[in-house]
Parts: structure tokens; C-alpha cells; sequence
């Protein structure tokens, strides 16, 4: 239990760091290219608003730069601009272009890129590495491209070096993480010791006593006879006596060092766990059914899962209604070994069906008075289960049946 509170607490953090850094991530991303492209956007409005800067007479590349830059705009946008454009009439014929900013590119790339942009029939977007902008002239549209695979190798960069610092910073975390999960759980800790400490020494120091009262009363008996309060002491005491053992056994099963793992028969400790039951069942005037698959291993604790079985099939042997059904399974599904009982009778409600296996709850307290029960047998046989890292499940339709389903 205090592993699976720490491995809850470490993955909460880290869950929870995760998102931060993804959101941190995802926006600090999303910030720069809208950034950047809206720097470029104000680059291709200057440009296009001066007709191409008037390029070869305002001094060419030096001219552009002698420029003051538009508003909101870094000057070292424009100091890094590399630019081209291509002005059209209105029949779409080329009346201009300029594009010596762009290495390797030639006039007739330019006006390709021009045509191209121009079939799209949209006034801003992207194409290959260069973001274009179209604007109406009296003479016709001026369409003008800014060079970004710069920016993009930038941004590029940007993800990648983000990527590393997450990575790092989470394995970091974590290590934190695992620390700070051994201090948070330090104090669940000792009380769940303690508690364990004391479940078991109360149980043992309670042994004698009940011993001492049950001898006395089976004296006391012989003395006196038949004798209605003698026969209620020896039953309390014998009900005294079962608790006491059931809480020996979870104290045993929370303390999971003492488990020992050996591979024995599953299927044999199954049938002979269903054997024994026989008697009892048929005496009851109720119907068994088994069905064990055979050549089952299984490496565990054979006492445990054989307490398991005992608990579930004595839970349907005394739940099941007069005349009623129990239906014991053991197959093999995959590299999994799935024990089943089946019985009719009430069932569980679905609301009752995960509170069952908590420590001394009874969906009906009068029944389990009479069946001698204090809501302890589910909750030893899911610890077993844990123990063996298992599932127990229970489904059913309330009023007609009920299963429980150990996969291990």
C-alpha cells in the first residue's frame, strides 16, 4: 500500500510538471513564430507599400536600409531582410522584378513563384521557404516574397533546444520527485507500521484469554449440562476466535516480506479446495459445479491463493440462496490464470461492489451476523491478491447472481 501511495505521488508530480512544461513549451513556440511571422508580415507591407522600396533608386540593398523601419518592427528584422518581388499588370504580364537579396535565385524562379502565388488567389501565405503578400497597384498587383528559412532553421532550433531542457529538467524532477515521495509518505508510513504492530499483537495477546473462556465453559458445560448462556459464550468466543485469526491474516498479508514464492499446481490446489466444500454444499441442498482446467503452475504464496479460493467459494456457499447454484472456473487466458465462483442469490448492488473489499464493511450486517462474517474475508483475499499483483473483480445482476474473478 505505501509503494502504491509513493508511485501515486511521484506520478501526480510529474503529471502535473508535465503539463506545465508542455504548456510552457507549446507557448513559448507558438509566441515566436507568430512573431516572427508577424515581423515578417510588417516587412512585406513596408516593402509593398513603398512599390519595392523604389530598389535601384534609393541606392539598392544599402538604400532599403537607409530606410526607417515600420512601426513595431525590429531594426534587425530589417537590417537581416532578404527580399524579392514581381509586379504584374492586370493581364498578369511581368512588368518588374527584383531579386538579386536571394542567392541562387533566378528572374525566372521569381516569376514562377509570382504565377504560382497568383493561381492561389490569396493575398498572404507561405510557399517553400519564402512568405509572400500580394497588393492591388494601379498598375496592377506587386507581389512580394521574404526569404524565412533563417527563421525556420531558428524556430527549428528553438523546438529542439526546448525538447533537451525538458528532457533534462524531467529526469531531474524526478529524481526530486522520488525523494520528496519518501518524505511525503514517511508519516502514512509509520502510522500503517503501527497500526500493523498493533493488529498483530493485540490479536495474539486476545488468543489466550479465549482460550482460557472457551476451556472454562466446555468445563462448565460438563458440570452443569445443556445450558443456554454456556452455549452462547462458547459461541462468541468461537466467533471472537475466527476474527482474531482473519486479522492475523491480514497483518500477515500486509507484511509482503514474509510472503514466500514457490511454483506449485494451481489446478490441484483449486480441486481440492472445491472438494472440500462438497459436503457442505450438498448438505445445504445446493448445486456445484466445477470446471478446472488441468496442468496450471503457478509461481506465489500456495497457502495465500489457496485462502483466496477457500474465501470466495465459503462467500458463495453461505450468500447463495436456498437451493441455489455455485459454479467454481480455473482456466488459462494467455499467460493468465483466471479463478472464478459463481453462485445465485442476491447479488451485490453496483454502488457496494469496490466497498466490499474494504476492511469490516457488510452490504448487510444481519446476514453476515447469521453466516458469522465482520466483513474480513474480501478484504484478505484482494490483499493476497495485491500481494501477487493480481486483479479481483465481482460482477453480476443484483437479485440474481453474483462472480468474482481473481486473474493472476
Amino acid at each position: 500500500m505505501i509503494r502504491n501511495l509513493q508511485l501515486k505521488f511521484i506520478g501526480i508530480t510529474m503529471a502535473v510538471l508535465m503539463l506545465v512544461f508542455t504548456v510552457v513549451f507549446i507557448t513559448l513556440n507558438l509566441f515566436m513564430r507568430a512573431n516572427s511571422t508577424g515581423q515578417t508580415d510588417r516587412l512585406l507591407e513596408f516593402v509593398a507599400a513603398r512599390d519595392g522600396v523604389d530598389f535601384m533608386r534609393n541606392g539598392g540593398y544599402k538604400g532599403l536600409h537607409s530606410l526607417p523601419p515600420p512601426e513595431s518592427m525590429d531594426p534587425r528584422m530589417m537590417r537581416a531582410a532578404r527580399f524579392f518581388y514581381v509586379k504584374v499588370d492586370h493581364n498578369g504580364a511581368v512588368l518588374d522584378s527584383q531579386y538579386d537579396m536571394i542567392y541562387d535565385l533566378e528572374r525566372d524562379d521569381a516569376v514562377s513563384y509570382a504565377a504560382v502565388v497568383l493561381e492561389k488567389n490569396q493575398i498572404k501565405g507561405v510557399v517553400d521557404s519564402f512568405q509572400y503578400l500580394i497588393a492591388e497597384k494601379d498598375y496592377g498587383k506587386i507581389v512580394v516574397f521574404a526569404e524565412r528559412s533563417i527563421e525556420t532553421q531558428l524556430l527549428s532550433q528553438l523546438i529542439y533546444v526546448s525538447l533537451v531542457v525538458a528532457g533534462l529538467s524531467g529526469v531531474v524532477l524526478l529524481v526530486f520527485a522520488v525523494l520528496l515521495s519518501r518524505w511525503a509518505v514517511r508519516p502514512v508510513k509509520t502510522a500503517f507500521d503501527k497500526q500493523r504492530r498493533f493488529v498483530s499483537d493485540a490479536s495474539h495477546e486476545l488468543k489466550t484469554p479465549l482460550t482460557i473462556i472457551a476451556a472454562n465453559a466446555d468445563v462448565l458445560e460438563n458440570e452443569i449440562g445443556d445450558n443456554i448462556r454456556v452455549k452462547h459464550v462458547r459461541e462468541q468466543a468461537g466467533r471472537m476466535n475466527r476474527l482474531i485469526h482473519d486479522l492475523l491474516a491480514l497483518a500477515k498479508t500486509d507484511e509482503k516480506a514474509q510472503t514466500v514464492m514457490a511454483a506449485f499446481d494451481l489446478s490441484q490446489v483449486a480441486l481440492s479446495t472445491v472438494l472440500e466444500f462438497e459436503s457442505v454444499l450438498y448438505e445445504a441442498g445446493k448445486k456445484l459445479d466445477y470446471a478446472i482446467e488441468e496442468g496450471i503452475s503457478y509461481t506465489g504464496d500456495e497457502a495465500g491463493i489457496r485462502q483466496v479460493m477457500t474465501i470466495l467459494i465459503d462467500n458463495a456457499a453461505k450468500h447463495s440462496e436456498p437451493a441455489g447454484n455455485v459454479k467454481v472456473t480455473l482456466k488459462k487466458e494467455g499467460n493468465k490464470a483466471v479463478f472464478s465462483v459463481y453462485n445465485t442469490g442476491i447479488g451485490v448492488e453496483t454502488s457496494e461492489r469496490e466497498r466490499i473489499f474494504e476492511r469490516f464493511y457488510r452490504s448487510d450486517v444481519s446476514r453476515s451476523r447469521e453466516t458469522g462474517g465482520y466483513g474480513l474475508g474480501l478484504a484478505i483475499a484482494k490483499s493476497v491478491v495485491d500481494a501477487h499483483r493480481g486483479k479481483i473483480q465481482v460482477t453480476g445482476k443484483t437479485g440474481v447472481w453474483v462472480q468474482f474473478t481473481v486473474t493472476l
